[in-house]
């Protein structure tokens, strides 16, 4: 359970552009927590074979004003993962569960913005949100994997952001559970 939130770091990471990783690694040396690098290196080795070229804002944070600050930063698609309660069990295999929820999201602009051009970027929404949990779901279901895992329990939640309550972005967040044997 100590590393539950950075390997959800690391694994949403994977859906993120290099380049963007890249730019997000700004701490510097002398600041650096234990692991900074190692964790920076691992992240930035994986292949791009599911990257989304258009995102280019990834954040898993609980931090409001942090939050608030890369949403600001964002031209194109946010990938925005944030971590919940946690139940944990340690008598039972997969006895931690915690809820998650993964939104994708992007600015509506105020101007030259008719509603189709709104709908065609909430499908694309959609559609990057559902490819990331299809591959949530292939990596649970693929033999090599974590037995003592679940990275996504369904049902998943899907719901359609409010921009009014999410920094002017409209989008789409799926909630759901993942577990982890202690």
């Amino acid at each position: 359970m100590e590393t539950l939130i950075i390997e959800l770091y690391k694994y949403f990471s994977q859906f993120v552009p290099k380049d963007v990783l890249n730019k997000m690694f700004i701490q510097p040396a002398v600041t650096q927590n234990l692991g900074y690098e190692e964790i920076k290196a691992e992240i930035l080795a994986k292949d791009d074979t599911v990257r989304f070229p258009e995102i280019d804002v990834f954040v898993l944070s609980i931090n409001e004003k942090y939050v608030e600050q890369r949403m600001k930063d964002a031209n194109n698609f946010v990938l925005f993962v944030e971590y919940g309660d946690v139940t944990l069990n340690p008598t039972i295999a997969k006895g931690t569960k915690q809820t998650l929820s993964v939104t994708v999201a992007h600015a509506f602009p105020q101007n030259n913005n008719d509603n189709l051009n709104e709908v065609l970027i909430m499908n694309r929404c959609l559609s990057i949100l559902n490819q990331i949990i299809e591959k949530m779901n292939a990596d649970q279901n693929n033999n090599n994997f974590c037995r003592n895992m679940d990275l996504i329990i369904f049902p998943a939640e899907l719901q359609p952001l409010d921009p009014t309550v999410f920094f002017g972005r409209g989008g789409w967040s799926a909630t759901f559970k993942n577990s982890i044997t202690n």
